[in-house]
């Protein structure tokens, strides 16, 4: 076992080889000027000349793919053109709401799709085999921005009538903002359930 582990590891390293390469070569070939496009508007020819020295575009190619792997290694993936801010930091603020929702989105298939599964093989070929074959083909179909914007509606909006109480979700970002709570671990489930963070005074938690 330990050597399987410790040999998948090993092709690891030519694998992120390879994909440093690739996405630096596609990088490069993006046609437009990398300078311009993060200067936008301020893209004046001595402010053009300081961004190719800075991230060091106007030496070969070669180069400056050592410069990107040597600072890939020492964990500095630079800054966001938008925000100034480190790309590293933006990453970790911002990587717990997607184990938050793909962790979500496993307990809700295992949740719901082992027993629809169960349902609808102990009923082969049956009308409840063939409606819920007919719901996974739509889910497979229809677009996932469609299908966002249809569970928004319902679950965030909310629909006319009796179906209105299924609105409990925020239209937008991870929390309803009218709750002002303090996060510790940006886990928003963690920190609900902490006893160190919590909302201020005049707010709610939601967990």
């Amino acid at each position: 076992m330990l050597r399987f582990v410790v040999r998948r590891l090993l092709l690891m390293v030519p694998v992120l080889f390879g994909l440093s390469v690739l996405l630096f070569i596609w990088l490069r070939a993006l046609p437009g000027d990398p300078a311009r496009a993060i200067l936008a508007e301020k893209a004046t020819p001595e402010a053009i000349r300081q961004i190719n020295e800075l991230y060091g575009f106007d030496k070969p190619l070669f180069q400056q793919y050592l410069i990107y792997t040597s600072r890939l290694l020492r964990g500095d993936f630079g800054s966001s053109p938008r925000t100034g801010l480190p790309v590293l930091g933006t990453f970790l603020e911002r990587f717990p709401a997607t184990v938050e929702l793909a962790v979500s989105a496993l307990i809700f298939a295992i949740v719901l799709g082992i027993p629809l599964g169960y349902l609808a093989a102990k009923r082969s070929g049956g009308w409840l085999d063939r409606l819920f074959v007919a719901g996974s083909l739509l889910g497979v179909v229809v677009p996932v921005f469609v299908l966002a914007y249809l569970l928004k509606i319902v679950f965030a909006v909310g629909l006319p009538g009796p179906l209105h109480v299924l609105a409990f979700l925020p239209s937008s970002g991870r929390q309803d903002p009218r709750i002002d709570a303090t996060h510790i671990t940006n886990f928003y489930v963690l920190d609900g359930r902490s006893p160190e963070s919590g909302t201020r005074p005049g707010t709610r938690s939601r967990t």
